[in-house]
C-alpha cells in the first residue's frame, strides 16, 4: 500500500482552512488534481492550491474531519491530527515585514530594499521639516519608525 502525504493544517477559521503538504511541494500535476478533486467536493465552494508554496486554500461549510475523511477516500494526503503552529503578534509582524521587503526588492531588481526606501523616504521628510522649521517634536512617522525597528532587531 502506498503511503500518503503527510499534509499539515497551518490556518483555520470558519469556513476557511489552509493546508500545506510540503513532499509534493514543485509538483504541479500533484496540486492540479487536489483542485480536480476538491472542485467535486460538494462542501467544498472554493479550491486554490500552489505547486510553488506545496499549499491549498479551501473555502468550505465542512469540519476538517469531511475535510481529512475525503482526502484520505481519494488517497489525496493524510491531515497531520496536530494544530496548527501559533505565531507570536510580533513574529507575524516581522513575517509580514520580511515579505513586504523581498516583493519590494523584486520589483526594483534588487536596487532597493524595504529599509533603503523607508530611510531615503524617512531623511527627505526630515529635510522637508527642518525647511519648515519644525525642530522640536518627533513626527508619527519617526515614533512608527522607532516600533517598526523594535520588531525587526527583536530576537526570536
Amino acid at each position: 500500500m502506498v503511503k500518503l502525504p503527510e499534509a499539515r493544517i497551518t490556518h483555520i477559521i470558519s469556513g476557511r482552512l489552509r493546508i500545506k503538504i510540503p513532499s509534493k511541494k514543485g509538483n504541479t500535476s500533484y496540486f492540479k488534481s487536489l483542485e480536480q478533486k476538491f472542485s467535486d467536493f460538494d462542501k467544498v465552494q472554493k479550491v486554490e492550491a500552489n505547486a510553488v508554496t506545496a499549499g491549498m486554500l479551501l473555502l468550505h461549510d465542512a469540519d476538517i474531519k469531511n475535510i481529512s475523511k475525503f482526502a484520505e477516500e481519494n488517497r489525496l494526503f493524510k491531515v497531520d491530527s496536530r494544530r496548527p503552529e501559533q505565531m507570536v503578534l510580533t513574529k507575524r509582524i516581522k513575517s509580514g515585514f520580511e515579505d513586504l521587503n523581498r516583493r519590494a526588492t523584486r520589483f526594483t531588481g534588487g536596487e532597493l530594499d524595504l529599509p533603503g526606501a523607508v530611510f531615503v523616504s524617512l531623511l527627505s521628510i526630515s529635510i522637508y521639516q527642518i525647511a519648515r522649521g519644525n525642530f522640536f517634536a518627533p513626527a508619527w512617522y519617526t515614533s512608527l519608525w522607532y516600533a517598526v525597528n523594535m520588531v525587526f532587531k527583536s530576537s526570536d
